[in-house]
């Protein structure tokens, strides 16, 4: 796959990271320096735990111009549905942000790699947008 156009898509994006606490912390491909961290280890910004699954329509807040993001506009909301977060990415590798009680990561690029939690496939215009936009992105 190098050079080649990759999206990573929910645990997708996961297996791109370094390292995942899923089933006792097991290594994973490495793309990105990032984390993958059980949701309900976490605390919201007001000190309560987060309800497990994270599930349903959340506003993803642009971190860059990329053109995966062609035609749809900041804080368009996608669905999501997840227990784990990539928390520890470098600036310059978040594409894109949530918040569910803390902000997170809510997608990655590298190159010719983008990666999102959030379910395309489910996120209606939005989420088919953003499939074209792969079929088209000539990284």
């Amino acid at each position: 796959a190098a050079g080649k156009p990759v999206l990573g898509i929910c645990v997708g994006m996961q297996a791109l990271m370094a390292r995942s606490e899923e089933n006792n912390g097991v290594d994973c491909l490495g793309v990105f320096d990032g984390q993958v961290t059980f949701f309900g280890e976490l605390q919201s910004d007001t000190g309560g735990r987060l309800k497990v699954p994270h599930m349903g329509w959340n506003q993803v807040r642009q971190g860059m111009a990329h053109p995966m993001w062609a035609g749809i506009a900041d804080n368009t909301r996608f669905y999501f549905v997840h227990s784990y977060c990539v928390t520890g990415l470098a600036d310059e590798e978040v594409a894109g942000r949530c918040d569910y009680g803390l902000s997170f990561a809510a997608a990655a690029t590298r190159k010719n790699v983008f990666a999102v939690q959030f379910h395309p496939e489910k996120s209606a215009d939005a989420g088919l947008t953003l499939l074209e936009n792969f079929l088209r992105w000539r990284p």
